[in-house]
């Protein structure tokens, strides 16, 4: 072998090695990068800051946050709080439904932060039956009554005497046989939260109702009265959206026979029957 072609095969063994060593360092470099990014704490969610709340503990939140974190079913390589595969629509739809609020906005843009942002709804509303006002929880147990002023003012709604405040507690109408008192259950919690949601989405679509009452067992007609006084029967399988803008229409309209009107029928949209007293 001659001189040139040695020193050729010492070139080459050099740069075989070179690369094999740059090979190595590459392999652990991404193995590296894999372990920062998937499998150590580096974007595992350690702290959750609310914003928005006025009534909910942001302990409580926390807790349910991390509980839904922590009960994703499902194997995968990197831990359940990793904040890159967090899925923001689902968490959002599960707090929804958890901690029963009007929206929640969902923030990962810090390394190991997850913000969310919350707007409350009501926990609790007004049960008018008859002559009685009481206060119900969630659980739709009475937690007491309205007290003097409270009274005077829910009675200023009902009469019309005053617009409804959107952030105002519901007021349900459910007209008992008996007087109800503290620990009284008079909702089912599925109702106390739907008659919640149905005050929510009315005053969202511009109806400032004054009071409603929601179907019975074995019923889909609600009752809802009117910030003009009159009474409007909605159907609560169908879409509320829709009812209430034929409701809107009509009144706007101003046809003959409103004023004297025993109560409006809109439970098919589009369509509108009026009864006069």
């Amino acid at each position: 072998m001659s001189h040139g072609d040695l020193t050729r095969a010492f070139r080459e063994r050099r740069a075989s090695k070179r690369q094999t060593v740059f090979v190595i360092l590459g392999i652990f470099a991404v193995v590296g990068w894999l372990y920062i990014f998937f499998i150590s704490d580096f974007f595992i969610v350690n702290s959750v800051q609310v914003e928005g709340i006025k009534n909910l503990d942001p302990v409580d939140v926390n807790r349910e946050v991390l509980a839904i974190l922590d009960s994703r079913e499902g194997w995968r390589p990197w831990p359940k709080r990793h904040l890159l595969f967090i899925n923001t629509e689902e968490l959002k739809t599960k707090l929804n439904d958890r901690l029963f609020v009007a929206n929640v906005t969902v923030d990962k843009k810090l390394r190991n932060v997850l913000r969310l942002k919350i707007e409350e709804r009501a926990k609790r509303f007004v049960l008018h039956s008859k002559q009685q006002y009481a206060w119900i929880d969630l659980q739709g147990v009475v937690t007491d009554e309205l007290t003097l002023d409270e009274k005077k003012n829910v009675q200023a709604r009902l009469l019309g005497q005053r617009v409804a405040d959107p952030d105002e507690p519901p007021v349900i109408k459910r007209n008992l046989d008996e007087m109800v008192s503290s620990g009284y259950s008079v909702f089912s919690n599925t109702e106390s939260k739907e008659s919640i949601s149905v005050s929510e989405q009315l005053m969202g679509l511009g109806l400032a109702y004054r009071e409603i009452e929601p179907p019975g067992a074995s019923s889909t007609l609600m009752k809802v009265l009117s910030p003009q006084g009159q009474e409007v029967l909605m159907d609560v399988t169908v879409p509320l959206d829709l009812q209430v803008q034929t409701y809107l229409a009509f009144i706007q309209a101003k046809p003959k026979g409103l004023e004297n009107a025993e109560y409006i029928d809109v439970r098919v949209p589009g369509r509108v029957y009026l009864k006069e007293k």
